[in-house]
């Protein structure tokens, strides 16, 4: 087990950090509009000076250029007062030979062959200055005088074959087989350039590629941008491909150089504080105010994390992101964060994952590296025990907004990615915060919304997916998520474009879901497993509609929150492909007019911006674009996908062009039916329901076709079952909701756990003689059953436990109390109506 995270001293959740002696700048100019929130001087060297990271960094700065050489005329000149270069070094060795009066000496020529010997390779230095080196002699290691005058380290490492000798013969071979390798590559090699990625079933690409509607044609040049390819299966099915070319021939591109000013002022750094925690924070509450409050000295990762999400919205400019990106990414590589499991680190990548541009300036690495921070994180936060309930008694509501954390962001992410969701609720029994603060409904509601899209995920866009599926639990599904809706706190309920952000945003994320939901059982342009008679009406389409044109509607008039979290972008997508589908199944000019709405909301983004900024954000604004621009002509004859939306489904034929036509029925609002106009068009729809499709062709049943039933029966009652969430479930996990008494899912009741030692003083200062019958002994059974009976004949459990029900183990609603020194939020009260975010 992990250690435990201890607070502070001073009751913060982050543990002090060193202050360094550091000069303050200087104070801002007599004027200047004070923050709300004030950076203290030296708050940490990264505000004032930043790091420089160890070569190989994940965004690393060039190597210092060299001193310039000094000149040393004693040991650069020789006798004759002329320079001599590196070659007239080389060729001292050769050249030396003795002459008469030398060899007559033997003493003299053992000493010129010792000096000889000494000098016959200059030291990397001197070589490349291209000066004399004269080794000192009976020197071990061997040191010349230039390096000892300058105090240079004297090295001999470069090869001694890259002399002038040979370097022309290997700058020869070098272009030789330079060329040999460009022309294999161009001969079509098969060993690859970079590794390939891929996108999954419900990724923003894969959506644009299996939908029936949209003609291949309008996103060949989109695909060719991004690098998008496919490989199609027997049943159709497959995952898109990308794989980004290697730039100057390496394998991989280039660590870009880090920006030209590194220097972050004091007062943009409390800017971009004070807009996190007014834009950012109630969105994804993973760092409170208060807690970030409490910390005199916050760790840089957190700190510059916050700052560099704050910094990626549209009104700061973009070399201050691109500063702030280059410190976080040094400081990950330098402290090691992706290595070290901290509540800190856990909440940084957290932070970081929230836009996709915070990893790096490429679009296919900045994507990849989000994905694997992000299970990193979640990693961290099980090696911390967050996803047990209580596994450490210390900040305690931290750790379960943390792990709810966790659980959105992986749900989310998995969904924009296509992936396998990394967290199974089955393993975790953390709790929902209950701080009472006002954002803790809206998280406890978006982790539910965010379970609702795991089952989804798992029921419908898995390898095994529809194949295993049934109607009773694709019904038991969509009545869920229908549930969810309903039951809504009032504070977050949707009523219009004026409302609130964490309401809005809730609403906007379920249309999205429903999309996800709905977009496999679209029948005119896909066959599902034979055995699953579950199906799409008009009319549930048409609530899809209207649901996705509000969020439009909503979005356009809260379009600040595009830049502060990926996932509205993706969600944004979804609902501009039903309205794209809409316009060209039914030519519905509102729904074109949603399309332009849409389109203009992310136009006002993108004119804020530099054309190479926020280049993984692009993607998605360029789908909207071209969803747009295909809306002002005719509509498209709708072609065979080129992808299938999941395993299990398989593409239907498209019709020839006016075989159907779409017509509305005014008696039933969004109601209608798609009428066959030959009989080849009869034959190919025989299948679908006439709720759906009018096998007839005539004017009069289409208009009043009957609907096909939306539900099919429920389910029979089986052994093991999950409940769906209600108000009154407070666990995360949703099997431990489990109802012990009642027929249905509201009168349920949960199975609490609460402080033994508070209930032993309860009953204690209740009536004093019960301890009279405690038994001696651990293993006298029949004086334990007495003792515990006694106590649940006498009515002194919390409950009055006239059941015979164990004291500490009551059913949900019993009214408890804590002992001192726990905190209160530990022990759940009564799930009342108003306890929904409790």
């Amino acid at each position: 087990m992990s250690p435990g995270y201890h607070p502070a001293p001073n009751g913060s959740a982050y543990p002090p950090q060193p202050i360094p002696a550091y000069p303050p700048p200087q104070p801002p100019a007599t004027g200047a509009v004070p923050y709300r929130y004030s950076v203290p001087y030296n708050t940490h060297p990264y505000v004032y000076s930043y790091p420089q990271p160890p070569p190989g960094s994940y965004e690393s700065s060039p190597p210092a250029p060299a001193p310039p050489p000094a000149h040393d005329s004693a040991s650069s000149s020789s006798a004759s007062g002329k320079r001599k270069r590196d070659d007239d070094l080389d060729a001292d060795a050769s050249e030396a030979e003795p002459t008469s009066a030398t060899t007559s000496q033997p003493s003299q020529r053992a000493q010129e062959n010792k000096k000889r010997t000494k000098t016959q390779r200059a030291c990397d230095s001197c070589r490349s200055r291209k000066i004399r080196c004269d080794v000192l002699p009976d020197t071990e290691p061997p040191l010349c005088q230039h390096c000892k005058q300058y105090g240079f380290e004297c090295t001999f490492f470069l090869p001694i074959a890259e002399t002038r000798f040979k370097k022309k013969k290997l700058e020869e071979e070098q272009a030789a087989a330079d060329r040999t390798r460009h022309e294999t590559e161009q001969r079509g090699s098969s060993t690859p350039q970079a590794d390939a990625r891929v996108f999954g079933p419900t990724s923003e690409a894969h959506l644009l590629h299996s939908s029936a509607t949209i003609p291949s044609k309008l996103y060949e040049s989109y695909d060719a941008r991004h690098h998008h390819s496919w490989e199609l299966g027997r049943a159709g099915d497959g995952l898109i491909n990308v794989l980004e070319p290697a730039r100057d021939g390496a394998a991989s591109p280039a660590a870009p150089r880090p920006p030209a000013d590194m220097r972050i002022e004091r007062d943009v750094v409390e800017r971009l504080l004070n807009a996190y925690f007014s834009d950012i924070a109630p969105v994804l509450p993973i760092v409170t105010q208060a807690e970030f409050l409490a910390t005199p000295s916050p760790p840089p990762i957190l700190l510059y994390s916050m700052c560099l999400v704050a910094a990626a919205r549209r009104n700061v400019p973009q070399s201050t992101f691109d500063s702030i990106r280059y410190i976080v990414n040094a400081i990950i590589k330098s402290e090691d964060v992706l290595s070290t499991a901290s509540i800190v680190n856990v909440q940084a990548l957290l932070i970081l994952c929230m836009v996709g541009d915070c990893h790096s300036q490429f679009v296919p690495n900045a994507l990849s590296a989000m994905w694997v921070r992000l299970g990193t994180a979640i990693r961290m936060a099980q090696d911390l025990g967050l996803h047990r309930a209580e596994a450490i008694k210390q900040n305690i509501e931290l750790r379960r907004r943390l792990w709810c954390m966790c659980v959105i962001s992986d749900r989310w992410m998995s969904l924009s990615y296509g992936h396998p969701y990394m967290i199974d609720i089955n393993d975790c029994d953390a709790r929902f915060p209950s701080s009472g603060s006002s954002d803790d409904m809206y998280t406890v509601e978006l982790v539910r919304l965010s379970i609702l899209l795991g089952r989804v995920l798992k029921t419908i866009y898995s390898p095994s997916g529809l194949n295993l599926a049934t109607d009773e639990a694709l019904v038991a599904l969509l009545n869920d998520i229908e549930s969810w809706r309903a039951n809504l706190p009032p504070s977050l309920q949707f009523h219009g474009p004026s409302t609130p952000r964490q309401s809005g945003l809730l609403f906007l994320l379920y249309s999205c879901l429903c999309m996800i939901f709905w977009r496999v059982f679209m029948r005119l342009s896909y066959t599902c497993p034979a055995h699953l008679k579950f199906q799409l009406t008009v009319e549930k389409w048409s609530v899809l509609v209207k649901l996705t044109g509000d969020a439009i509607d909503w979005l356009d008039h809260h379009d600040s929150l595009y830049d502060v979290w990926m996932f509205v972008a993706y969600a944004a997508t979804s609902c501009a492909l039903v309205q794209y589908h809409t316009w060209a199944r039914r030519q519905d000019q509102v729904a074109a007019q949603k399309l332009k709405t849409l389109r203009d909301c992310i136009r006002r983004w993108e004119k804020s911006l530099s054309p190479d900024h926020m280049s993984a954000r692009r993607k998605t604004a360029e789908i909207i674009a071209l969803l747009y621009e295909a809306t002002q002509g005719p509509p498209p004859s709708i072609e065979r996908p080129a992808l299938t939306p999941t395993t299990g489904v398989q593409l239907k034929e498209p019709p020839p062009e006016g075989a159907i036509a779409f017509q509305s029925d005014a008696s039933r609002p969004g109601g209608g039916v798609f009428v066959a106009r030959d009989d080849a068009a009869r034959e190919m729809y025989k299948d679908i329901p006439t709720g759906v499709f009018d096998s007839e062709g005539t004017a009069g049943s289409a208009g009043h076709a009957a609907p096909a039933p939306e539900a099919a029966a429920p389910p029979p009652a089986s052994l093991v079952s999950i409940m769906p969430l209600t108000p009154r479930s407070a666990n995360v996990n949703p099997a431990l909701n489990m109802g012990t008494s009642g027929t249905d899912a509201g009168s349920a009741q949960t199975v609490e756990v609460v402080n033994p030692l508070g209930e032993l003083e309860r009953l204690t200062s209740a009536d004093s003689s019960w301890l009279e019958s405690i038994p001696g002994g651990m293993f006298d059974w029949g004086q334990w059953d007495e003792f515990f009976s006694k106590l649940g004949s006498t009515g002194a459990g919390p409950a009055g436990g006239t059941n015979g029900t164990h004291p500490f183990m009551q059913p949900a609603g019993a009214p408890v109390i804590s002992s001192a020194g726990v905190p209160a939020q530990v022990v759940q009260t009564s799930p009342g109506a108003g306890a929904r975010g409790s």
